[in-house]
């Protein structure tokens, strides 16, 4: 593939690059699935899988779980670094990622989002959680992908996040439904709903905008890999926003 990949996407980022999230599973035989979900499972209650190494296709490795939240990693992602890591640290996070089988809802009531504890459970049942089962996740940038990834994730202005909205309807003239509620923006909404729906739009959350530090005027978007190259035949075509 050539190194310069969806320019016209690329061109929408005014800081940074795109940021690629790959689910990578070791093997493709059911055995290998088993011992990367036994893995997960291990990293779920331990943090640690025994002797602090797994074994797939024959080699010793552990990728490490990493002590910045998902949404830092992203945003240090966006700007050059690498990651592949079993886990993060933020527990809503965990939840969504499927790492952990807690509910972030008495979190969400201590932090004072909701009203009470029947409002904070509805939210955390609201919150999106990732079907596929995984070893571990790969975070970077673009330019550093060589091969396919499961989520590419942007930070726009609203109005280049306007233009992917219009790309993803050049097609066949299809609305774009946003799903948020202000939490779990960047691995909820565009990571998990993009893998779901093809794209996900959100405004952000507390976590996301407090610990990792994207601009206000910037709205995270996710778009799913299956349809990054529709967006990007619908960017070539469309018409210039006039001013």
């Amino acid at each position: 593939m050539p190194l310069l990949r969806y320019p016209k996407l690329k061109r929408l980022m005014e800081t940074g690059e795109p940021v690629c999230i790959t689910f990578e599973i070791e093997g493709s035989t059911e055995e290998e699935l088993r011992e990367a979900v036994a893995f997960q499972k291990a990293v779920s209650f331990n943090g640690t899988a025994p002797e602090g190494e797994v074994v797939l296709k024959g080699r010793k490795e552990f990728p490490e779980k990493s002590g910045f939240l998902f949404c830092e990693l992203v945003q240090k992602a966006r700007m050059g670094e690498r990651f592949r890591i079993s886990g993060q640290s933020c527990s809503p996070g965990d939840y969504i990622l499927r790492l952990s089988e807690k509910s972030p809802a008495e979190y969400y009531l201590r932090s004072g989002r909701y009203r009470n504890t029947q409002a904070a459970e509805k939210a955390a049942l609201s919150l999106p959680r990732l079907k596929r089962k995984f070893y571990s996740i790969v975070i970077e940038p673009l330019s550093l992908n060589k091969n396919s990834f499961d989520v590419l994730i942007l930070f726009l202005k609203p109005a280049r996040a306007m233009r992917i909205v219009q790309a993803n309807a050049y097609s066949v003239g299809k609305r774009t439904l946003i799903d948020t509620m202000g939490a779990a923006s960047i691995c909820g909404d565009c990571t998990v709903l993009a893998l779901e729906n093809g794209m996900g739009l959100s405004f952000g959350c507390k976590g996301s905008r407090k610990h990792s530090g994207y601009k206000d005027f910037e709205v995270p978007l996710g778009i799913a890999f299956e349809k990054i190259d529709e967006i990007e035949e619908g960017l070539s075509k469309l018409p210039e926003t006039e001013k």
